[in-house]
């Protein structure tokens, strides 16, 4: 499982480089570029997933905590590519799925 973790903290690495390079007008190709990362990233999530009930059993963790996790990397992994997406929102989840990363790193 700590594999599956570093993976997502990757991906997690790999949104912010993605979302600063959108920031200063770089354009992504959504068959090289967009489609191959978020299946990435769901191919991670699913490796994930195989391991809910050990996670829902930690005590900061619940259903509705990790649905939103898992909903924030995938919204992160695609909004990370377009220049429009808002800076605060995108901070926000970053910053909670961050946060819950280190959370699962630490006690799994």
């Amino acid at each position: 499982m700590r594999y599956n973790i570093e993976s997502l903290i990757d991906d997690i690495k790999k949104i912010e480089a993605y979302y600063d390079a959108a920031r200063t007008g770089r354009e992504f190709n959504f068959v090289l570029d967009i489609q191959p990362f978020t299946e990435q990233v769901d191919a991670h999530l699913s490796e994930l997933m195989t391991h809910k009930t050990e996670i829902l059993k930690l005590p900061l963790m619940n259903e509705l905590k990790m649905k939103l996790f898992i909903l924030h990397i995938r919204e992160l992994s695609v909004e990370c590519f377009f220049e429009k997406t808002s800076k605060k929102v995108f901070i926000d989840k970053l910053k909670a799925v961050q946060h819950d990363l280190h959370y699962l790193e630490r006690k799994l």
